[in-house]
């Protein structure tokens, strides 16, 4: 055997003798120190054979989304399926990541006919929230016809968005809003003046 064979032996088994730690200390220690990538230079010992076991990188590792045996384990039990970059390296989902995923609600399919559907699209008109008379709250084509009707009578009445708002959230319906003359300019109906009606109509029931 020749000097030359006899050396890289020698520096073969001291680098093999080298605990995995203390080797993985010196190679981030000497990346830093010379500017190259760690994690091809573990690559590179590992395919000359020069590391310990313990740290030949594990390719089946490459393939998964999880950083961790924890955050992979959680998902699976909750059903998570990692869409998306996680937060942790190489965009792999951390348990934090996992963790904040199941706070998220879940989608629900909208229950609409499909001649509803169809109408609502054709009119421009948005169903989400909305809840329909038929089972299981499914919206109807007279549900979407109610709604449109609404839609029409809201722009006829002199109101402000707000109250409005107020109204339709408190159950006042527009044939009632109809009959109200709004303390705003050329009678609009005001926030205020639908608290007022709201009020009266909670006294005038406290009476009977």
């Amino acid at each position: 055997m020749s000097r030359k064979d006899t050396d890289t032996q020698t520096t073969h088994s001291k680098l093999m003798a080298t605990s995995a730690q203390t080797l993985s200390t010196i190679i981030d220690v000497l990346s830093k120190k010379y500017k190259f990538d760690s994690d091809k230079a573990v690559a590179l010992l590992a395919k000359e054979e020069l590391l310990p076991k313990k740290m030949i990188p594990k390719e089946s590792n490459n393939d998964s989304p999880w950083a961790s045996k924890k955050a992979e384990e959680l998902a699976s039990t909750h059903g998570i399926v990692a869409e998306g970059p996680g937060s942790g390296k190489n965009g792999k989902w951390t348990l934090a990541d996992v963790e904040k995923a199941m706070t998220k609600p879940a989608k629900s399919k909208m229950l609409v006919s499909p001649n509803a559907l169809n109408l609502a699209n054709e009119k421009g008109l948005s169903l989400v929230g909305k809840m329909g008379s038929g089972k299981d709250g499914r919206i109807l084509l007279k549900d979407v016809q109610s709604l449109l009707d609404d839609e029409d009578l809201d722009e006829e009445l002199n109101i402000s968005p707000r109250a409005l708002q107020e109204a339709h959230e408190s159950g006042i319906k527009n044939e009632d809003l109809a009959t109200l003359h709004g303390s705003g300019k050329d009678g609009r109906i005001l926030l205020e003046d639908v608290k007022k009606y709201i009020t009266e109509s909670e006294n005038s029931d406290d009476d009977e």
